[in-house]
Order: structure tokens, then C-alpha cells, then sequence
């Protein structure tokens, strides 16, 4: 009896043993096993399933690792960017996962491109943007998205490089100095004002879907994207006459004028304001004749045409020298001034210079201009301004500034705007300093400022 029971002690010893034996030694190696067949069949997710279930049998933990990694790559090498990019960082310091995923990024950024989809391959190519590869992607992004429209974007990839040339050539009208106020767009469509509100200039708090402003004497212009445009303010020769507009594409008004100017999307020209009197409507040149720009003074109106020369539509008085200009490519006009850019970044002048506005012989390396009553400024391709004329209100204090990306110039102030969206500001709106001090304060609370997104 006591044999019999040993041996059946013996039988179910070797039982559990040889039981325990399969648990922990046949069962997992056949498992392991089963994980590396999908592993080196390139079925990595069930490979990562299988090493997950083991543990940390054998290498199993560093297998599960190599099959996550593989996984990625076999995304990232069917085009399935985000979730490549996704599992690459989950792998922190694995082998080269952290290159990978800036990989990944990159790869996905440029098949946004392809796609026309600027806005969102831009915000992926802000991170690595040291990279030469990448700024290259980001030029083409500029170039692609200035040709297509999308200016906000255009925008923040010539800013993401500090190009400030780039961003001139956009042409953006993002500020505009009127005769004792100031317009600005906003990121979001809407505008600001502040200076003087006397004939309600500055009444645009109603206005959106904004893509454009300009600021005439005493009177501001809002260029809708449906094409229509609005106006308030002083409207004595009809100026703010603008309800009528469609499919307006550009607007321009002079800080010194009454003048009110619209190209439309097929290049012909409407016009309100003062033109009204007189045959300068007719002359005013439309794209299809030329013309790239205007610039609407108080005693005549610029047009810059393609071929270099411009054409001065005179409305009372003179600009002696003007006709003589060449090789033109942006230009700016006070009261009897005005001011041409060369295509060599220097400038030319034309009219009066009573208090030192066309001084400016030596200036280079300017990309953009603007004038008023006694004063010029130049912005320069590392976002400095120079200004030249009257500094009875600090108006040279703009040669100050840095990272400007586009200026104003009013009668007695300077307005600029900064990269980062704010907005700085120089001289005097206003008579009384404690009201003109309000101005400037809320001038530089403004923040968002750059062309609509």
C-alpha cells in the first residue's frame, strides 16, 4: 500500500514537473517562435502583439522594440506620415527614431505642398527650419502661396525666414497713415483705428472678413474677400462712395488726398473721390495697360507700370522731375513730393524738398517706401527704417526700430509694423499731448496685426 502511494507521488510529481517544464519553457519558446515568423514576414503589428504577450522572455522585450520600429518605417514607407511620426517619437531613443521622425515630418510636409496645402506643410517645417533642406521648402512654400493668393501664408514663411524683401514683394496692405489716424488689418479679418475720430475714420470696429486697408485724408477703406469694398469718414468729394464696388482686388487711397481708387479682378480701374472733377478717371492706367501700382497724392496720382517708367496723372501743380524716372518699381508721393524705388534698392526724387523729405541720395538696400507732408521713410532689408525730413514730432525716432515688416508714413508720424504682429509708432496725431499720448498707447496695445489668415 505505502509503495503504491509513493509511486503515485512519484507519477504526479513528474506530472507537475514535467507540466511546469511545458508552461515555462515549451509554451513560450513556441510562442516566441510564432512572434518571429510575423516579425520576419514583415507583419510587424503582429509581431509587436505577440513579443507583448511574452514578457521579458529571452530578447523578447528588444524584439517588440525592433517590430515597433519596423512598423513605423513600413508606415512612413506607404506615405502614413502622422502615424509614422507618432510611433517614431513613442520610441524615444530607440536606434535613430528621433531622426526618423523628423524625417517623417518632413516627407509628410512636402506631400502637403504637392498638395496645395501650404498652411499646414508650413507649420511642419517650422521646427527644423536650421535645416537647409527644409528653408528651401519653405521658399517654395512662399513662392507657391504668393501665386496662389494665399498671402497669409506667403506672409508667415518670408517671416519664419526674416525675409523681409519677400514679404515687400507681397505688396500687403496691412497699415495705411491717413492725414491724423491709422488702419490696421488684423490676422482675423477685422481692423483697428485709433488717432483722430472727428469725421468717424476711425468707425471700423463693424468691419470683417477684411483682406485690405487705406487711409485717405480724413476717411479709411476696408477691401472685403468677397471683392466688395467699405468706407467711413470724410466723404466730402464723394470718396466713401464705394457701395457699388464688386470684384475688387486692390484699393488705394492718398493720405493727402480725396482720392479713392479700385482694380478690379480683370484689370480695369473705378475711381471716387475728387477724380470726379475732372478727366483723371480716364487716365488712369489699368493693368492690362501696365500698370502694377498706384499711389494717389494731393496734387496727382503715380502709376507704376511694368516696363520701369511711370506715368503722373497731374491733378494741380507740379513735380518737377518726375517724368524723368526709370527703372521704377515702387514709388510713394506727399503733398509736392514724391519718391521713386530703383530696382537697385536706391531711390530717385521728384518736386519740393522744404524740409529735407528728398534727402535721400545715400539710402540703399530699401525695399519699400512711404511718404507725406514733410516726410519720407525706407524700410531696409534687415528691417530697419530710415527717414528722412522734419523731426519736429520725433519722426526720426523710426530709425530705431528693427524686424519691420511694412510702414506708414502720415503727416506728422510713422507708423510700422513689427513681425511679431504689434505695431510702433512715432510723432504726433493729435494737438493735445495727453489725448495724442492715448493714441500711441493704444496703438502699441494693438496685437495680431499682418494680412488676414
Amino acid at each position: 500500500m505505502r509503495k503504491g502511494l509513493l509511486i503515485l507521488i512519484i507519477c504526479l510529481a513528474t506530472l507537475a514537473a514535467a507540466s511546469v517544464l511545458t508552461v515555462t519553457v515549451v509554451v513560450p519558446y513556441i510562442r516566441y517562435n510564432q512572434a518571429i515568423a510575423p516579425f520576419n514576414e514583415g507583419r510587424y503589428e503582429e509581431a509587436i502583439a505577440a513579443f507583448v504577450a511574452l514578457g521579458d522572455y529571452k530578447d523578447s522585450a528588444e524584439m517588440l522594440m525592433e517590430s515597433r520600429y519596423r512598423a513605423a518605417e513600413a508606415k512612413l514607407d506607404k506615405g502614413l506620415y502622422e502615424q509614422a511620426m507618432q510611433e517614431f517619437l513613442e520610441l524615444g531613443s530607440y536606434r535613430d527614431s528621433h531622426e526618423r521622425y523628423r524625417e517623417a515630418r518632413y516627407r509628410w510636409g512636402m506631400a502637403l505642398v504637392n498638395e496645395g496645402s501650404y498652411r499646414a506643410a508650413l507649420e511642419l517645417f517650422l521646427p527644423d527650419i536650421e535645416d537647409v533642406s527644409v528653408m528651401n521648402e519653405i521658399k517654395r512654400i512662399y513662392k507657391l502661396a504668393a501665386q496662389n493668393g494665399e498671402l497669409g501664408v506667403a506672409y508667415d514663411a518670408a517671416a519664419a525666414l526674416r525675409d523681409f524683401e519677400a514679404i515687400a514683394e507681397l505688396g500687403l496692405q496691412v497699415i495705411a497713415a491717413g492725414r491724423n489716424h491709422v488702419v490696421a488689418l488684423r490676422r482675423d479679418g477685422r481692423v483697428m483705428a485709433a488717432g483722430n475720430n472727428d469725421k468717424g475714420q476711425c468707425n471700423v470696429q463693424e468691419w470683417t472678413d477684411i483682406i485690405a486697408v487705406a487711409a485717405g485724408f480724413e476717411y479709411s477703406v476696408g477691401l472685403r474677400a468677397d471683392g466688395t469694398v467699405v468706407a467711413t469718414g470724410f466723404n466730402n468729394n464723394g470718396q466713401c462712395n464705394v457701395q457699388g464696388w464688386t470684384e475688387i482686388v486692390e484699393i488705394y487711397a492718398g493720405n493727402t488726398a480725396t482720392d479713392t481708387i479700385g482694380v478690379r479682378a480683370d484689370g480695369t480701374i473705378v475711381a471716387t473721390g475728387s477724380l470726379k472733377d475732372g478727366n483723371y478717371f480716364e487716365q488712369i492706367p489699368g493693368e492690362a495697360d501696365g500698370m502694377i501700382k498706384l499711389r494717389p497724392g494731393f496734387n496727382g496720382i503715380i502709376a507704376v507700370m511694368d516696363t520701369g517708367f511711370i506715368r503722373y496723372i497731374r491733378k494741380s501743380g507740379e513735380m518737377k522731375g518726375i517724368n524723368r524716372w526709370i527703372g521704377i518699381k515702387d514709388a510713394a508721393i506727399g503733398t509736392q513730393h514724391a519718391v521713386g524705388l530703383l530696382v537697385d534698392g536706391t531711390l530717385v526724387t521728384a518736386g519740393r524738398s522744404s524740409s529735407g523729405q528728398n534727402d535721400v541720395e545715400d539710402w540703399s538696400n530699401i525695399i519699400a517706401i512711404s511718404a507725406s507732408n514733410s516726410n519720407t521713410a525706407g524700410l531696409k532689408t534687415d528691417g530697419t527704417v530710415v527717414v528722412a525730413g522734419r523731426d519736429t514730432h520725433g519722426q526720426k525716432d523710426a530709425e530705431k526700430w528693427e524686424d519691420i515688416t511694412a510702414i506708414s508714413v502720415g503727416p506728422s508720424f510713422i507708423v510700422g509694423l513689427k513681425m511679431d504682429g504689434t505695431v510702433v509708432t512715432v510723432g504726433r496725431f493729435l494737438a493735445d499731448d495727453e489725448a495724442n499720448k492715448k493714441v500711441l498707447e493704444e496703438i502699441a496695445s494693438w496685437r495680431d496685426i499682418g494680412p488676414s489668415s
